[in-house]
């Protein structure tokens, strides 16, 4: 039977409409998928390189040279069992944890947080805190546990954070006073295989060698940063612990018998040849920096090959009362690096802190005002 001309006509719109419509369909379903890679790409934890080889290169040290930049991070040995080590790791039983023990800290706290949550670190993420926020009524407003609240549900509905409150170290302890908590309580995590924590408040820079040192360490009672360059004797400043309740039964009698700070806590219990990061481990390049450094300093000190080879920079200079606080111009400018690349890199630390903290608690600096001396001797405040 043949077709008249109109019949054809009508087969032939039928069979173009039907060809554009599949390769509509086909480019539609192409670019869903790229979306649906990228945003998986997005989204999906960034694994960490392995440790570095026993001996790539010498570990720095803490004193002056520490200002100059290594030149990036050295290679690392990727070898086959720990790549495949990395696919396989448990990461609900590794964590980085905060502890706060005052309001004020809350934020510094939760904007570290919130930093290895942008940097999809896979490691789980836990906020430590006094139970007595959450015991305290509601009969009368108090705008300070208010802020504090709204940290806490943010930090666990913007960035994922657990949040697990604590008691006071002591029994008995006055549980409105920081000194009544202590950081022998991440002890007590005995969910987590192993748990980092910095001390702060800090600026991350990079994320990689802490996930790497939480991923690949052995699991000791502690390892912590060396406060001198001799290795003398532990700081608090960087901490890697498997929790145990042996061990947090042991800080917590000794806490009980005698007061003790934290770091004068951890250094009568763990021996100092024994809980402190090995030298190779350090080798990544500067895993934890203090900011006051940047004033030593040297002659070809570089802005940028430091913040590649810095994985995290404690805002910590003695004369200010820290970051949180709207310190005046000329008592900053006062202690400001002199070498002009350094003091590039510290004021840009603080100021990217400043931005972080509103972004993150929507918080401006805190109100400070300079201690003077009283006609007694005593130091007050400047009102």
């Amino acid at each position: 039977m043949l077709l008249t001309s109109s019949q054809v006509s009508v087969v032939l719109s039928s069979a173009i409409v039907l060809l554009f419509t599949v390769v509509l369909f086909l480019s539609g379903y192409l670019v869903q998928q790229r979306t649906v890679h990228s945003l998986q790409a997005a989204i999906k934890p960034r694994l960490p390189k392995p440790l570095p080889a026993r001996n790539p290169i010498a570990p720095p040290t803490l004193d002056v040279k520490w200002a100059r930049p290594m030149g990036g991070r050295p290679d690392v040995d990727g070898s086959f069992d720990q790549i495949m080590a990395a696919q396989t790791l448990e990461w609900a039983r590794l964590a980085y944890v905060q502890l706060v023990k005052d309001h004020l800290e809350l934020c510094s706290a939760v904007m570290l947080l919130a930093e290895l949550h942008r940097f999809k670190s896979p490691a789980r993420k836990i906020l430590v805190f006094p139970r007595a926020w959450l015991q305290k009524g509601d009969d009368e407003y108090d705008p300070q546990l208010a802020t504090t609240k709204r940290l806490l549900r943010n930090a666990a509905r913007r960035y994922g954070v657990s949040l697990i409150p604590m008691e006071p170290l002591v029994d008995g302890a006055d549980d409105a006073l920081p000194s009544s908590y202590s950081l022998a309580s991440l002890y007590a995590l005995t969910t987590y295989e192993r748990i980092l924590y910095l001390q702060g408040p800090g600026t991350l820079l990079d994320v990689s060698a802490l996930d790497s040192l939480l991923a690949f360490s052995k699991s000791e009672p502690l390892a912590a940063f060396p406060a001198t360059p001799e290795r003398k004797a532990l700081s608090t400043s960087l901490l890697l612990i498997h929790p145990s309740q042996d061990d947090f039964g042991r800080l917590k009698e000794l806490r009980s018998s005698q007061p003790l700070t934290d770091l004068e806590l951890f250094r009568q219990t763990f021996a100092a040849e024994d809980s402190l990061i090995s030298e190779w481990s350090l080798s990544m390049g500067n895993v934890v920096y203090e900011s006051q450094r940047l004033r030593d300093a040297v002659d070809g000190f570089n802005e940028t090959l430091f913040e590649q080879a810095t994985t995290y920079v404690r805002l910590s200079d003695p004369e200010l009362p820290g970051p949180e606080y709207d310190v005046p111009y000329y008592a900053r400018a006062a202690l400001r690096p002199r070498n002009e690349e350094a003091r590039a890199a510290w004021e840009k630390l603080y100021e990217e802190f400043r931005q972080r903290r509103m972004e993150v608690c929507g918080l401006d600096l805190e109100t400070w005002s300079k201690p003077v001396l009283s006609a007694g001797g005593a130091a007050a405040q400047e009102l």
